[in-house]
């Protein structure tokens, strides 16, 4: 079900912000384009998918000591836009994205119905523990070439 929303505005109009309808999020990445999806246009109304996250990136502050300004928003049915995350750095810390990325990449995966890799059941298990479990169902495993 889609829903129309008002985009929200930039929190210091001095200075850079942008909104993206977040997709994906590549952990490879260590700044803003890790965070992958579609421009939204910051005070324009756009319509989304509801339960879509709308990553909102701001730059707060003076002109010489802004900071970062970092929050997740998501389209509910109930409320247009309820904050899922947020997080302000200081005017020293500009490396903003690797601050958020993980956190923001565990939301969006809970969101999409994924379990992080953190999470994941498997995660915990060693490979002997795997390879026994499998064995145990009826499966043959069998290590590739040049693998230990």
């Amino acid at each position: 079900m889609k829903k129309i929303v008002m985009i929200p505005k930039s929190l210091d109009d001095r200075h850079k912000c942008w909104r993206k309808l977040l997709e994906k999020v590549d952990t490879t990445k260590a700044n803003g384009y890790a965070f992958i999806g579609d421009w939204l246009r910051a005070g324009e109304r756009a319509e989304v998918e509801v339960g879509s996250l709308i990553l909102c990136y701001d730059e707060v502050g003076s002109r010489k000591n802004w900071c970062p300004a970092v929050r997740v928003l998501k389209v509910g049915v109930e409320t247009d836009l309820e904050e899922v995350f947020r997080w302000e750095g200081d005017f020293r810390e500009r490396s903003w994205a690797l601050a958020v990325r993980d956190d923001i990449a565990a939301i969006l995966a809970e969101a999409q119905g994924q379990e992080s890799e953190e999470g994941s059941l498997l995660a915990g298990l060693s490979d002997e523990e795997l390879i026994a479990e499998l064995e145990r169902r009826g499966y043959t495993v069998s290590r590739k070439e040049g693998e230990q």
